[in-house]
């Protein structure tokens, strides 16, 4: 009769052991959806971002003889200024769909490593969504999300439509 009274509780102990591991992979698999969750909604705003990019790239070169026009200091996206009114709606929609963007649109002059294009830098950069431990790590856009496009726009046949330049015939044109 002993051997029975050493096993009372056993059970008991059993339960409270299986409860708290089943707990804990319960609370493992909440906090995977929450990153889940944060990292999609990251994801979005990265892909509205690049959409954004490739909108004002597809403008500008439909625009090569006004590239200057495009150029805008970084500035939120709601109050940036630029002499062409593609690159302000740009501006205007960049602001609708991130929340508190900051945009630059850096024009660069033909030069020695870009001689048959002019370079065009674009930026953007916005907040973190819930406050995402992802973005830039240092320096001034610390802990914000920043998307930049360079393209180098062919620029040449704008500016001297004669074949036979000799700038022409060195871009290979």
């Amino acid at each position: 009769m002993a051997h029975f009274y050493s096993q009372r509780g056993s059970m008991l102990l059993e339960c409270l052991v299986g409860i708290s591991i089943f707990s804990f992979g319960v609370l493992a698999l909440t906090a995977l959806q929450g990153n889940a969750m944060r990292h999609a909604s990251s994801s979005a705003s990265r892909t509205t971002a690049t959409q954004l990019m490739q909108r004002l790239d597809g403008e500008m070169r439909s625009n090569v003889g006004n590239l200057d026009d495009f150029k805008m200091s970084k500035a939120n996206c709601a109050d940036a200024v630029a002499n062409a009114d593609s690159a302000e709606l740009w501006a205007k929609a960049v602001s609708n769909n991130l929340n508190d963007a900051k945009c630059s649109v850096e024009i660069q002059d033909n030069n020695a490593t870009t001689p048959c294009s002019r370079r065009a830098i674009v930026t953007i950069s916005w907040p973190t969504a819930r406050s995402a431990k992802s973005g830039v790590a240092s320096g001034v856009n610390q802990g914000l999300n920043e998307a930049v496009n360079i393209a180098d726009i062919q620029t040449i046949l704008e500016v001297n439509k004669d074949p036979l330049d000799q700038r022409a015939l060195r871009c290979g044109l």
